[in-house]
């Protein structure tokens, strides 16, 4: 009822698992990447656990969308399985068959498909849903699958996916065999304050209303308070919400509205208590993050995308990178035309419009013409059909030509405050999930400049892109303007007198650029990058220096 009145498309709070209003916090982003590099690496046993409605089974389904062809996956959901019934399961997800319903025959059966695909170079996963209610007997019968395995690795991988129950079976005295072979674990917490902002804006922005409704402070607190930053509670509450909000004919989101919600859902008297502010940051969750700096200096050395590491595959296969301009949480969503969807169009459509200007420095004519050698080594014999390849792919390439590279997802109001070239992702035919890079110069009016490479700069109509261009970001540093020394308080010389400039021309800084690194160049850097989502730690590291390039000019 309320999705025309607040301009949506669809539901944006819908309680079915949906891959496409998937939002990756930083623990969700680490989760993936710890699936991914397990599966991969064949490290056998994976563990994912988390609180009921945290989204585990989003990030499942999200996962068999990051996978490529080369794993075969066997999806098990229902976990009230005997320990044959299982192994049955597992067989015709697999598309196998057996003659005989025996365990030895099922294994048997199960052994010669594992190692068809090891002997062709591919790999085979189980993922199993709502593992906790797994019976002892059928864990360890998944812990003998574990034994199909060569001197090289894991003939099959196996993902457990529960509550916090899963873990308490895991500590049982009878289940240490199977607990010490699980490789890889993480738990997945409630989302902070922040989060929960981020996530409501996020699925608002899929559905289609970026900008069409807007909450207060005092809305925002109760929400996450209610919820206590369960995804599948803000979903309930958010959709009471906007119906709420609609019958009183308004767009903005107050305090009053979201009790009034709360109490239609008969759930008045319970608001969770205030929680603890995380420590996390919001682009440096502890550890993986610290770690995931370094790596990148590292990567300028030339090993930052093949170190086997889950901090590498965190930067592989991190398939969500938001930066925030002119202090947007989310980016907008364009309004669909009211007009027919007019046809696909590529660079090449628009080969009679008239000639865009070249750009304007040799500088940025360098860097197209190594964004161009990127995109064509990137794309060399390969259809891109999911982003996570993608992101490999054109993170290697960029290796190879010396670049340290990173993937953003952002708004097209964002995109056009870019003055650096970059690459960007683009869906050549909506009804496919085909993928292309194009290189990207800049907005110039109702126009998009597109780098061709030897055919020079092309445009194409504003309209047009939005329709084919879905957020997608790679943005770029040279290996020789980052030589691993981070900038921070209490350095001096032209690289911070150039920094103050840069940050002045932004509207961070308002001292004299003097060339030290003092206690308001600090405050502007944090400034900076508490609005670009980025660490606030005041050190200005390759994260950092690779926004302000590209949003502020070159340092």
């Amino acid at each position: 009822m309320y999705v025309s009145f607040f301009n949506l498309r669809e539901q944006p709070f819908n309680l079915t698992p949906d891959p496409r209003f998937l939002f990756l916090s930083q623990q969700h982003e680490e989760a993936l990447s710890h699936l991914l590099y397990g599966i991969y690496e064949r490290k056998g046993f994976i563990a994912i656990t988390g609180e009921v409605g945290t989204g585990k089974t989003l990030l499942c389904r999200t996962l068999l969308e990051r996978l490529d062809h080369s794993v075969s996956t066997a999806l098990i959901f229902n976990s009230y399985l005997t320990d044959l019934e299982l192994l049955e399961a597992i067989l015709s997800d697999f598309g196998l068959t057996c003659a005989e319903a025996t365990r030895k025959a099922y294994i048997d059966t199960l052994n010669r498909y594992l190692l068809d695909e090891f002997t062709a170079g591919r790999n085979a996963v189980v993922i199993i849903d709502e593992a906790q209610n797994m019976e002892l007997a059928v864990l360890e019968q998944l812990r003998m699958l574990s034994n199909l395995e060569t001197d090289d690795g894991k003939l099959l991988q196996v993902v457990l996916i529960g509550q916090p129950e899963l873990r308490d079976k895991l500590a049982l005295r009878d289940m240490r065999q199977l607990d010490q072979r699980i490789a890889v674990r993480y738990y997945l917490h409630s989302l902070t304050l922040q989060e929960t902002r981020q996530y409501v804006l996020h699925r608002l922005s899929v559905a289609g209303g970026a900008n069409s409704v807007t909450f207060s402070s005092r809305a925002w607190s109760l929400i996450h308070r209610y919820c206590s930053g369960v995804p599948r509670r803000i979903n309930v509450l958010c959709d009471r919400i906007l119906m709420t909000a609609y019958v009183q004919g308004s767009r903005a989101i107050t305090a009053s509205i979201v009790k009034q919600s709360i109490r239609d859902l008969g759930d008045s008297q319970h608001v969770a208590p205030r929680r603890r502010r995380s420590s996390a940051k919001p682009w440096g969750r502890r550890l993986a993050y610290g770690s995931l700096a370094a790596a990148l200096v590292l990567g300028l050395a030339g090993s930052v995308f093949f170190s086997p590491s889950v901090r590498q595959y965190i930067e592989r296969f991190n398939p969500s990178r938001q930066f925030a301009l002119d202090r947007l949480l989310a980016p907008p969503v364009s309004q669909p035309p009211a007009s027919p969807r007019p046809r696909t169009l590529s660079p090449d459509s628009f080969l009679a419009a008239p000639p865009a200007p070249e750009p304007q420095s040799q500088r940025d004519t360098q860097l197209l013409q190594t964004l161009w050698r990127v995109k064509t080594r990137a794309e060399s014999g390969v259809t891109f059909s999911r982003k996570s390849r993608q992101a490999f792919r054109v993170g290697r390439a960029a290796q190879e030509m010396g670049l340290a590279i990173t993937r953003f997802d952002t708004g097209m109001q964002q995109l056009q405050r870019l003055s650096r070239p970059c690459l960007i992702s683009v869906t050549l035919d909506p009804s496919t999930p085909q993928t292309a890079l194009w290189v990207f110069v800049q907005v110039q009016d109702d126009d998009i400049l597109i780098y061709k490479g030897p055919e020079g700069t092309t445009r194409i109509p504003r309209r047009h892109f939005e329709q084919q261009w879905y957020g997608t970001v790679y943005l770029t540093l040279e290996a020789n303007r980052y030589r691993g020394t981070m900038l921070t308080k209490g350095m001096q010389g032209e690289p911070i007198e150039k920094l103050q400039h840069v940050l002045q021309s932004l509207g961070y800084f308002q001292g004299l650029a003097s060339g030290y690194f003092d206690l308001q160049t600090l405050q502007a850097v944090k400034a900076f990058q508490r609005d670009h989502q980025l660490d606030v730690d005041g050190h200005v590291g390759p994260r950092t220096l690779m926004l302000l390039q590209h949003v502020g000019g070159p340092l």
